[in-house]
């Protein structure tokens, strides 16, 4: 089925004076017959301003690249320039399968004269790769085109692609490295790195001085060079400098936090024993619902002016115990959340050496190592607690509650 051209036009005509009606309008395609002798079109009434929508039938025309003309007249008789739009007209097939397919670099050779590739089986779309060869081009920026051609000998529009040809890539030796900062003082002039020996490829640890940038934002450049003399570009990494200065402030505060920071202030609460102290060792439990795997510790401290440092962190490992291993499941609390006293009953008669009961701070708020039954905690404020059990060669944790 052959397509029509829908246009929609916006007229106005002015030639030397403005306002005149617009009485009549004609097109013509590609060249020009003569004022008055293209095709008439019927206008509407106008003003000397006209926005009307035509259909124009394109059957006579060949499949391909075309100019389209209209001009109109107004009523003293003259006739206006024409406007021009260039349009391509195909025949709209669907669903006919693709029987060739050809592709060329850079230059169009004309429909037919590229390299032929073979297709597979299709009814009209077609989903295949190719492996072209680019031996024969030379190394820089090219493009890349490809056509179909359906059963019925119709060539479909090219697709192009633009691509770079790079040189034969080796494994020439490092010989020297460069760094620098934020900008670029040119290839040679940055400050240089004496390099291990290698084969083209280098793992090599360096201690960068950051002594003389500001604090803030910086970037981070290094670049290499091998034995023939060729610079590398460069990789840039991104970091930010901040100065600490030892002014013996106290820290007050601290927070820990897993996996996820909730925000400065927002961690799980540390209390300090003594804040002169200049470290101090606290047992963390994590919780019992915490998945298997590797996770990540944070923990930052905040000084006497309200200051936060930064966090520092730790990966570590949670494993589940075996049976052998674990009191979890041969153990019993009742009642749990409890109110003044809990009992502790092994199911396998296995006797419990030593309970330690940790805040949700990781402090040591209780420990017994009497190998009783039942505990009075009503000391204990309201709240969760974690209960760390102990046998001979075995261990468990729980949640405690007290009301």
């Amino acid at each position: 089925m052959r397509k029509l051209i829908i246009i929609l036009i916006s007229l106005i005509s002015w030639i030397g004076s403005f306002g005149q009606t617009i009485t009549s309008a004609e097109y013509f395609f590609d060249s020009d017959p003569g004022v008055g002798n293209g095709i008439g079109l019927s206008v509407d009434s106008n003003t000397g301003s006209l926005t009307q929508s035509f259909t124009i039938p394109t059957n006579s025309l060949e499949n391909g690249m075309h100019s389209f003309y209209i001009r109109t007249q107004t009523e003293d008789g003259d006739w206006g320039l024409y406007d021009r739009k260039i349009f391509y007209k195909i025949i709209a097939t669907q669903n006919l399968p693709i029987t060739a397919a050809e592709y060329f670099f850079d230059v169009d050779e004309g429909t037919g004269n590229g390299t032929s590739l073979t297709v597979d089986t299709n009814t009209g779309t077609l989903n295949q790769s190719f492996s072209i060869s680019v031996d024969e081009i030379s190394i820089g920026l090219h493009s890349f085109y490809i056509r179909t051609q359906t059963e019925d000998g119709s060539w479909s529009l090219f697709d192009r692609e633009v691509f770079y040809k790079a040189g034969s890539i080796t494994t020439a030796v490092i010989t020297n490295a460069e760094y620098f900062f934020d900008s670029d003082p040119g290839v040679t002039e940055g400050i240089p790195i004496a390099v291990d020996s290698n084969t083209g490829s280098l793992s090599q640890s360096f201690s960068i001085s950051t002594e003389e940038l500001s604090e803030g934002m910086h970037s981070f450049y290094i670049r290499t060079l091998t034995e023939d003399g060729d610079w590398s570009l460069y990789d840039r990494e991104i970091f930010y400098i901040r100065n600490f200065a030892d002014d013996g402030l106290e820290a007050v505060a601290a927070e820990y936090f897993i996996d996820s920071d909730p925000g400065i202030g927002e961690g799980t609460l540390i209390t300090f024993d003594d804040s002169s102290q200049t470290s101090q060792n606290l047992t963390i439990l994590t919780d019992p619902d915490i998945e298997e795997g590797e996770h990540l510790f944070y923990v930052r401290t905040q000084n006497v002016n309200g200051e936060w440092s930064f966090y520092d962190s730790e990966i570590f490992t949670v494993t589940t115990l075996g049976v052998d291993d674990s009191l979890f499941d041969s153990v019993q609390l009742s009642p749990n959340p409890f109110k003044n006293q809990i009992r502790i009953q092994s199911t396998n008669n296995i006797p419990i050496d030593k309970i330690t009961i940790y805040n949700n701070i990781g402090q040591i708020v209780y420990k017994n190592n009497s190998k009783s039954t039942e505990y009075n905690l009503d000391f204990l404020s309201n709240g969760i607690y974690i209960l760390l059990l102990e046998s001979e060669n075995r261990k468990g944790t729980f949640k405690l509650v007290k009301e």
